[in-house]
């Protein structure tokens, strides 16, 4: 059982995978993340930061579960995880920080939709679809790494995700590259276990 003076148990998974690297224990690690994010997700709908809470738990849970059956495959794939962990831990602090924010993420939703019915109009006659008033007005918040080692990973993440010069030229060193795909996913069991702890304080037993 885990007193205070002891590790928390993600610094123990992020330090033990990283030196002792495998497939394997990345999966084991990841099924004690998803763990506990079952048994805190239950829904919970008493206000805007609760409901937003448990949206962004269960689609961190997509994610893992992703990163679960691609960690074998190409870097690409670990990649396009990473970096929507990144995003995922925005918007946690971002819900966190007040009810008018939460409620501002949720609304959010609207502003997309009405973003791509814009696209849409330009497409079909005038008059087909007649959304445009019924959905939110307002600027998208823009999301943004928090420091210039999550700026690097971000940009890593975003050239490997994209067929940029770097991937097309130098496959075996980018998306074929296994150093490149381990890299990312200890960093993508730190961000899980990071995302979940903006939520809830977990006492390891």
């Amino acid at each position: 059982m885990n007193t205070e003076n002891d590790v928390p148990y993600p610094v123990t998974a992020v330090t033990d995978l990283a030196n002792n690297y495998s497939a394997e224990h990345f999966r084991f690690a990841m099924g004690h993340c998803r763990d506990v994010i079952a048994k805190v997700i239950a829904e919970d709908n008493r206000s805007d930061q609760q409901i937003a809470r448990v949206r962004i738990l269960k689609h961190l849970d997509i994610q893992l579960g992703r990163a679960v059956r691609w960690i074998e495959e190409d870097a690409d794939l670990m990649a396009g995880v990473m970096r929507n962990l990144i995003e995922l831990k925005f918007w946690a602090h971002f819900v966190s920080d007040s009810p008018a924010r939460a409620t501002q993420f949720i609304s959010e939703a609207e502003i997309d939709a009405r973003e791509l019915f814009g696209k849409l109009e330009k497409v079909v006659p005038a008059g087909t679809y007649q959304l445009g008033n019924m959905l939110a007005k307002g600027k998208r918040v823009t999301v943004e790494p928090s420091d210039a080692e999550e700026a690097l990973l971000w940009k890593m993440c975003s050239k490997l995700i994209h067929p940029s010069s770097w991937v097309i030229n130098h496959p075996a060193d980018t998306i074929h590259n296994a150093y490149q795909r381990q890299v990312l996913a200890v960093y993508v069991v730190f961000y899980g276990w990071g995302i979940i702890r903006i939520f809830h304080t977990i006492v390891w037993e």
